[in-house]
């Protein structure tokens, strides 16, 4: 998959989006997230109990809800 390409944002925005050198717009987190959820793709967090992320990683979503993770 071209991330770039199906998110509708050039391949350079993307690296510099990765590596930190550009800020993210809402736009463009918009458009990321869009296709994340059309792939099925979930942001996750260890915790519940606190905003602290801790324990962060990504996972195909599941079809049945996990209450003790949480999702980002």
């Amino acid at each position: 998959m071209d991330l770039a390409k199906k998110a509708g944002i050039t391949q350079k925005a993307l690296g510099e989006f990765e590596l930190g050198k550009r800020q993210i717009t809402a736009r463009a987190n918009e458009k990321l997230r869009r296709v994340f959820d059309e792939q099925k793709i979930q942001f996750i967090a260890a915790n519940v109990e606190s905003s602290h992320l801790e324990g962060t990683g990504v996972r195909w979503k599941p079809s049945q809800p996990n209450s003790g993770i949480k999702t980002i």
